[in-house]
């Protein structure tokens, strides 16, 4: 267990009181390979339950999706690589790596086929397609990953005061363009995010417009709603 997790997780489950360092050991110095054996076989690590919710700048999403598509890989699976190395760092994640070459990687998607409903007498399908109305260059991203990395982060957020959801935005884009880019990161990646995007990161409901199919298409968290009118 990395130090500052465990102290920060035994913050949690200690109620403070005056008293409360007197059985507090003394830290000591721990070898690598030690803290590593203490997070466990990292099989907690391959289940994808939590939900992560954030925004990136379209320019940083699309680097993504290369990145992704260079490894051929998913944009999550990228991503919870990401997470997991930022976390506990390259060597650990090359251990896990090592010991299950898919931890990270989706689920498999069950195999099934769904016949399209037929209309009912005299009426025609009408689809209509709908997008969240977050900003301007703006591209919502929504990941399964690790309950264990999710609240991991959460920490981390939590020591530098900002939100979740923030703080993953800002880790993501220096992994992806580099802290060398910063005195140019205002530029490249300016965005107007509307004050609906902090909702919709804490799955709360927000406004949709309604957009072409080729829109639709593009946008990574559209809705598709049918209604059945009369011919």
């Amino acid at each position: 267990m990395w130090p500052f997790f465990e102290r920060k997780k035994q913050a949690q489950e200690i109620p403070s009181s005056s008293n409360s360092h007197i059985n507090t050991p003394r830290a000591r110095p721990m070898k690598f390979a030690r803290l590593v054996e203490d997070m466990g076989d990292f099989r907690d690590l391959c289940n994808h339950d939590s939900a992560l919710k954030f925004w990136l700048p379209e320019a940083a999403n699309e680097a993504l999706d290369e990145m992704a598509n260079r490894a051929n890989i998913s944009m999550s699976e990228s991503l919870r690589q990401l997470f997991a190395a930022h976390c506990y760092g390259i060597y650990a994640y090359q251990l896990m790596i090592d010991r299950n070459p898919s931890i990270f990687r989706d689920p498999a998607r069950p195999m099934f086929s769904r016949a399209s409903a037929a209309p009912p007498p005299g009426k025609k399908r009408v689809d209509t397609y709908w997008v969240p109305e977050l900003g301007k260059n703006v591209m919502p991203v929504k990941v399964w990953i690790p309950t264990r990395i999710r609240s991991d982060l959460q920490m981390l957020a939590d020591h530098v005061e900002i939100k979740l959801s923030q703080y993953v935005r800002e880790i993501v884009i220096a992994r992806l363009l580099g802290h060398g880019t910063l005195p140019l990161r205002p530029k490249m990646l300016n965005a107007e995010p509307l004050p609906a995007i902090e909702d919709w990161c804490e799955d709360l409901e927000i406004p949709k417009r309604q957009v072409d199919e080729s829109e639709y298409d593009e946008y990574p968290l559209g809705e598709r709603r049918t209604e059945w009118v009369d011919e």
